[in-house]
């Protein structure tokens, strides 16, 4: 009986340890391919900077507000209409912009922008990036 419980603590303790061993190689290749340097810049350009169809950059979303529906239909590529807002009434439209510079919280390319327009003056009132 003691033999039989040594042999099953040899094994418990090596598939232990094997499984550690693979979480760790699994969260170091994980915490590599988050540290990885996404804005590396070719010539006087950076790729985080580069014209996106459909995306905005950080910085035409912090200076949104008072520019027009066209301003924002001419750098997306698209209309922006009752289909595509993710609110309409008769007091504003609101749209969630995907933002091409920047990463959300977790790490992932959906960082948006929202943008609140008016419907009469067919301009941006507010903004917000979540994060």
């Amino acid at each position: 009986m003691k033999k039989l419980l040594l042999c099953g603590m040899v094994l418990l303790s090596t598939s232990c340890a094997d499984f550690q061993q693979t979480v760790g190689e699994k969260m170091k290749a994980v915490n590599a391919a988050l540290n990885t340097n996404s804005t590396s810049t070719t010539g006087t350009q950076t790729t985080a900077s580069v014209k996106q169809s459909g995306k905005i950059t950080n910085e035409q979303c912090k200076t949104s507000i008072g520019k027009s529906r066209t301003y924002f239909e001419q750098i997306l590529g698209f209309k922006l209409n009752e289909s595509n807002s993710s609110g309409y009434t008769s007091f504003s439209e609101t749209y969630n912009l995907q933002i091409s510079d920047r990463k959300d919280r977790f790490g992932g390319n959906l960082a948006i922008c929202i943008i609140s327009i008016d419907p009469q003056t067919n301009k941006v009132t507010t903004f917000s990036m979540p994060t």
